[in-house]
Order: structure tokens, then C-alpha cells, then sequence
């Protein structure tokens, strides 16, 4: 079987340089195709695929089951776990950890009257929970608001999807119909606009819209979404076995164009909307939700043919325009003139393109007040999946991965690794996508559950039970502590799935309210703290940073916003049109609600948001990198926004009486209050200050530096 594998292998190779050795190939192909699992038998079992376990130590109640775990494997290793953290500590550990924001100096005085249990349900409770852990999924949808690649149009509409996800993960939705909802929301029983904007899960990633080849432009659609739905719900990169058997995991080629055919079998409505038509389509290519959305008003029929002519006419008007503008400069070139008044022939021919630019802009500011100015029963859109106007139909592998070299038909279907949950064959009339979206979601699925247990655990402490969190396969970690993992992901599944008892249960445990105080001694044991003697010791993402501190100047806004700053503005900008790039810096800069809310344009990120690893937007990402570089520090000195937002602190503690004002500002940015060595710096400093500008000016400074110290932006 081996040797088999190896000839599939080489026949592929060997094919491309001769190409008789095509029907020797294909023999080969089938019957690898009817037998994929025979080509994995002598494969070593993977620990992800076993079914899961619930593992119990004999003699401990449930309530300490995880401490009980990390103790045995502590002890093993000759370990001594640190001392618990202080009360002041663990506060505002909490806090960031749970809804990402620092407590204020009136929430930490409470915190410290109530138990813990309570502060914990607290915290879960807020509609700031949703916005702190909608992020980390986020990350993993690949979330913006532009496409990035060869066009960064804008997407106007990606916000809906990012409500739905903040909103799922306050209302704590179990993780099984999340997953059921992104992947076939509209599939599902009186599917709701909710479970429609879901699916944007799978059109929000970045489209070559440039690309010449329809053919080639489906199947690279249909990679990433295969790519984004393998390594957020499973952690496996099943996209590698687009062009070949997985190097490493046991995932046949096969199995990854059953799954393609899923996908090819579905419609996806990735339209950045009516501003914008793109190289292959004349369709808005988005779904209607809301108002009237199932029936559409003859007002809003003729609103939207409108907006497509003079879309269409500004567009072609403005190409035609350019090719004479072209044409114009290349002969003025060629003559050796320099402007087209030297020559009456190019004269007629420039002016006719400037005029035909004036009246693509006259129409462009009809189009644009149009869409500003729907009719009254205009629904609302989102991008979402739907189902095809065509027949499902099954995908052929395609050779080497190349679109148009096809082989055998593959029926469509999930993964045949041994160990996951068997398939039933999909209706001739259905594409498979809710099939997929049950066979995830699935309780006999045995990554499913170790996955999001896995990334919970890493966004609580730091590193996950398995630090690749984003591969469960042969070229992952395997788990430090099997069992535990095990433990925990029955354990979610009896619980309903849910996210908000996983994060209770944890953050409760002795071993996760350690301090993060070291000894020689474990260090030199465990230098990684992979057995969990220690908090570790972790700096704040770059969101949780700025909320952090526009809370303390006074300045955030924690009100949602009304969708996002992209569709506002995109409404009066011509972006995404002519090759303009897409910028809304001063928006961004000015924005003062909480991070997440501000737009991720794929092609232009703001400088601080790439500064401290904010995750790229391009790919699936469950653990972002965490740089130390000279540019930070620079940022932190020197940048205009701590400037600015340490000025309005400073403004902030001067309205309160000269006794309290170095307390507070301690409070607002550690949590806690100063030390008399604290104290007596401080106001050193302040009158050193002071003398030499004024009393604002020296506050703002002194801000400015707490604001950059390690004990803002580090979480004990």
C-alpha cells in the first residue's frame, strides 16, 4: 500500500513530463479513489482522532477535577506550584480576561467587597463578554472589511457578520449551533436574517476579483473557504490536499474535492454591492435580509437598476476616458511634445476625455445620492451563502491542483479518516452543506470539541493544552495534559456546548488564579511553564491596550456603533473603483469606540495595529504573535495617540480635589493603589515637571509614562 501511495505520487509528476503516462494515471487515481483508506493503513493512530473520553480521578469532586490534573502531572515533574495571586491582581486578570477592559477605580473598590464566583458571573454577564471573546473568533474567521489582494474593495456589509458574532458569544449560543449557523444558516429551519448573516463565515475572505479565469477564481473561492472552515472547527490544514495527498495527515485528495464539490454545489454572495461590479459578475451578488426581503418592492427593483446603469455608466466612461488619456499622452511621446495644446489633432482628443471624466462625475454624484437616499422598504443586505440557481453536482479532482485538468468524480462528502463520524450519502437535490454543518457539529466528531476547548484554555493562560492551536495534525503539538483535554471537551458537550460555563469552570481553579511569581528551581525544570506552576506573564493584546486606554482618559465610547465606519464613508467615496486604494486613517484615528468596531481594511491596516500583532486578516489565525521591536517603544514615546489621550487623563484628574489626583491616576492605570516609594517618585516628578511647563502639561507626562509602562500593558 505504501508503494501504492508513492506510484499515485509519482504519476502525477511523472504525467506532467509525459503525457501518454495520462491513462496509467488515471487507473491509479481510481483506484485510490475506491479504496483512500487502504493508502493510510499502516499509519500510526493521531491522538485528535480517538474518540473522547471523559477521564475522572477517583476520591476529588468535580469542582476541582482540573487542579486535581494539572497537580499529578505538576508533581510528576517534581514541580511546586507558585502562590496564589493577590486579591488586586486576580481582579483585574479578571477583567481583561473576560471582557477586556481595566476595572474602574469605583468596579474594583466592589470587586473587592463581593466573592469571586460573583465577580466572575458578573463579568460573564456584560455585553462587553461578547465584544472581548467575539474577537478571538474573529481572528479565526479571517474578519474584514475590505478584500485585500489584487482589489481591496470595500466590503460594506462585513459589520453584520461581526454583530452576529459579538452577539452570539453574549447571548452564549452553544458552540454546536454556531458552528451549524456559519456554515448552513440558511439551510436551517425557518432560517432567521440572523442565521443568514451567519454564513458570511464563509464569503468574508479575500477574492483575486482581477482574475481572468472563472474557473480558476471558483476553485480558489471554494480553497478558502475549505481552508477557513478546516482550521477554525477542526484545526487540520485539509487545504494542503488541493494538490496532492496531505504530506502528513491522512486526508486523501479525494476527500478534499468531495468536500469542494459541497461547496462548488453552493452559492456564495461576497458582494461588496452596488458601488462596485466586478470582473465576473453584474449582480450585486448579495443577499437581501430584513424589510421585504423575500418580496421585492417595484420602488427598490427600479432603485437598484438605477444604481447598476449608473454604475456601469461611470464606470465604462471613465475607462474609455483613461484609453484616450493614454493614447493622447503616448503620441504627444512619441512626437516629442509635452502638452496637447502643441498639437490640434490631440487637442480635440484630450479635451473630448476630459469632458467624458466631467460627466462620469456628474453621474457618479447621481449614483451616490441614490444610494444614500434608498426608497422607504429597502431591505438591508449581508453577504452571506445560498443556495445555487444550478443543480448540486459532484467535483472531478483536479489534477496537481490546475482548474482545468480534471480526473475522476469524487460524490460529494466529508473527511474518511478513521476515528471521524461516518457520512450518509447526500440527496441528489441538496449540495451537502447542511450535511457538513451536522457532521461538524456532531457530538461523535472528535476534534470538533477539542479544538474550541483547546483555544479557550490558550486565550486564558496564554499557551493552549496544545500549543499549535490551529493544527490537531501528525505536524502539531500533542497535548501536554491528554486527559485533562479530554475531561474538559466531554465535559463541554454534556454542559450544551457552552462557552460561558467552559470560562467559569477555568478561571475558578487554583491553578488558573496562580501569581506569576518564579523560582530557580521550576524554572530550570520547566522553563516553559508547560505543567502550569505559574500564571504567566502576558502583555495585553493591542485591542484590550487602546480600550484600556481611552478608559482611563475618559474618552471610550462603549456604545456599539451603527454599523461601521466604512459604511459611512464608503457611501461619498469612489473606493474599490479605478484601482483607488481604500484609507480612512483620520476615521480610525478619531474613532473612540471600542476596537473592535474599527474597520480592518485588508491592504491598509492602521500602523498601530500592525505595531503589536494584531492578527493578519488574510488567513485563519488562533494565536497571534506577540513581538517585541523598536517600533513599539517609538510608538509608545512618541505616538500622537497616547499624546492626546494622556492630556485628556490629565484633564480628567485635575477635576478631582489636589489630595486624591495621584491616587486616582494609580488606580485608573494599575488597578491599585501607590506605594509610599510610588508616591514619593510621582510627585517628584510632577514638581520637576511643573516648573519647568505647567501643571496640565506635567500630569499629562506623568500619565503618559504609567501609560507606557510594563504594568499598564503586562497582565500578571
Amino acid at each position: 500500500m505504501i508503494m501504492l501511495g508513492c506510484a499515485l505520487k509519482q504519476g502525477r509528476c511523472f504525467r506532467r513530463v509525459i503525457p501518454k503516462a495520462s491513462i496509467m494515471f488515471r487507473l491509479i487515481s481510481t483506484i485510490a479513489l475506491l479504496f483512500p483508506a487502504i493508502l493510510f493503513a499502516s499509519e500510526p493512530g493521531l491522538w485528535s482522532l480517538s474518540p473522547i473520553q471523559k477521564h475522572s480521578l477517583t476520591g476529588h469532586e468535580e469542582e476541582t477535577a482540573i487542579d486535581q490534573f494539572i497537580a499529578t502531572k505538576r508533581a510528576e515533574q517534581g514541580l511546586k506550584p507558585a502562590v496564589a495571586a493577590k486579591t488586586e491582581t486576580l481582579i483585574r486578570r479578571l477583567y481583561f480576561n473576560l471582557i477586556g477592559l481595566p476595572p474602574s477605580p469605583e468596579e474594583f473598590e466592589d470587586a473587592q467587597q463581593i466573592s469571586t464566583e460573583q465577580l466572575v458571573d458578573r463579568l460573564l454577564a456584560s455585553p462587553r463578554f461578547g465584544e472581548k471573546w467575539g474577537r478571538h473568533w474573529l481572528d479565526l474567521a479571517r474578519y474584514a472589511e475590505s478584500n485585500g489582494k489584487d482589489r481591496d474593495v470595500v466590503f460594506p456589509h462585513a459589520w453584520r457578520y461581526r454583530d452576529y458574532v459579538i452577539s452570539s458569544f453574549n447571548q452564549d449560543k452553544p458552540y454546536d449551533q454556531f458552528v451549524r449557523e456559519q456554515i448552513a444558516g440558511d439551510l436551517l429551519e425557518d432560517s432567521s436574517d440572523e442565521q443568514k448573516i451567519a454564513t458570511a463565515f464563509l464569503a468574508l475572505g479575500p477574492k483575486a476579483f482581477q482574475e481572468p479565469d472563472i474557473e480558476k477564481f471558483k476553485m480558489d473561492l471554494v480553497d478558502e473557504q475549505i481552508d477557513v472552515m478546516s482550521r477554525s472547527i477542526l484545526g487540520l490544514t485539509i487545504a494542503c490536499a488541493r494538490c496532492h495527498d496531505h504530506k502528513f495527515d491522512p486526508i486523501p485528495t479525494a476527500d478534499y474535492y468531495a468536500l469542494a464539490g459541497i461547496f462548488l454545489s453552493s452559492e456564495t454572495r461576497y458582494g461588496p454591492g452596488p458601488l462596485y461590479l466586478n470582473k465576473h459578475e453584474k449582480d450585486t451578488k448579495l443577499v437581501p435580509i430584513g424589510t421585504r426581503a423575500n418580496e421585492l418592492h417595484p420602488a427598490v427593483a427600479a432603485w437598484r437598476a438605477e444604481v447598476v446603469r449608473l454604475t456601469e455608466f461611470v464606470t465604462g466612461t471613465r475607462s474609455a476616458a483613461y484609453r484616450i488619456r493614454r493614447e493622447v499622452t503616448g503620441t504627444l511621446r512619441d512626437r516629442g511634445l509635452q502638452k496637447p495644446e502643441e498639437a490640434p489633432d490631440l487637442l480635440a482628443l484630450h479635451e473630448k476625455s476630459e469632458q467624458m471624466y466631467a460627466d462620469a462625475e456628474a453621474k457618479n454624484q447621481e449614483r451616490i445620492a441614490l444610494i444614500e437616499n434608498p426608497p422607504p422598504d429597502q431591505p438591508g443586505y449581508t453577504m452571506a451563502m445560498q443556495r445555487a440557481s444550478a443543480p448540486p453536482e459532484n467535483c472531478r479532482i483536479r489534477i496537481g491542483g490546475m482548474p482545468k485538468d480534471h480526473g475522476p468524480i469524487v460524490n460529494r462528502g466529508g473527511l474518511s479518516i478513521p476515528g471521524m463520524p461516518t457520512w450518509s450519502e447526500i440527496s441528489i437535490e441538496k449540495s451537502g452543506r447542511l450535511e457538513l454543518a451536522e457532521w461538524l457539529a456532531a457530538p461523535e466528531n472528535p476534534l470538533t470539541a477539542r479544538v474550541i476547548v483547546n483555544r479557550v484554555w490558550h486565550h486564558l493562560f496564554g499557551q493552549g493544552l496544545v500549543r499549535t492551536v490551529d493544527n490537531f495534525g501528525v505536524m502539531g503539538d500533542e497535548p501536554s495534559h491528554p486527559e485533562l483535554l479530554d475531561h474538559l471537551s466531554a465535559g463541554f458537550i454534556a454542559d450544551g456546548w457552552s462557552i460561558k460555563r467552559l470560562i467559569r469552570r477555568i478561571v475558578l481553579t487554583e491553578t488558573w488564579q496562580l501569581s506569576s511569581e518564579s523560582n530557580a528551581k521550576n524554572q530550570e525544570i520547566d522553563p516553559e511553564n508547560r505543567f502550569w506552576w505559574r500564571a504567566n506573564f502576558r502583555r495585553l493584546d493591542i485591542e484590550q491596550f487602546r480600550d484600556a486606554v481611552l478608559s482611563v482618559s475618559g474618552q471610550l465610547d462603549l456604545s456599539p456603533p451603527d454599523g461601521s465606519i466604512m459604511r459611512h464613508v464608503y457611501a461619498g467615496k469612489d473606493y474599490g473603483n479605478g484601482g483607488n486604494r481604500v484609507e480612512f486613517r483620520e476615521e480610525i484615528a478619531s474613532d473612540r469606540h471600542r476596537t473592535i468596531y474599527l474597520p480592518i481594511v485588508r491592504n491598509e491596516m492602521p500602523e498601530f495595529l500592525q505595531l503589536f500583532d494584531f492578527a493578519d486578516p488574510n488567513v485563519s489565525i488562533g494565536a497571534r504573535h506577540s513581538r517585541t521591536i523598536p517600533s513599539q517603544s517609538l510608538f509608545l514615546m512618541n505616538g500622537t495617540f497616547l499624546e492626546t489621550q494622556a492630556k485628556a487623563a490629565a484633564q480628567r484628574i485635575l477635576s478631582v480635589p489636589a489630595a486624591s489626583r495621584l491616587e486616582l491616576a494609580f488606580r485608573l492605570t494599575s488597578g491599585a493603589k501607590p506605594d509610599s516609594a510610588s508616591k514619593q517618585i510621582a510627585s517628584a516628578y510632577l514638581d520637576l515637571r511643573g516648573a519647568e511647563t505647567n501643571e496640565e502639561d506635567a500630569w499629562a507626562d506623568l500619565i503618559h509614562l504609567l501609560l507606557a509602562s510594563g504594568q499598564f500593558r503586562f497582565l500578571e
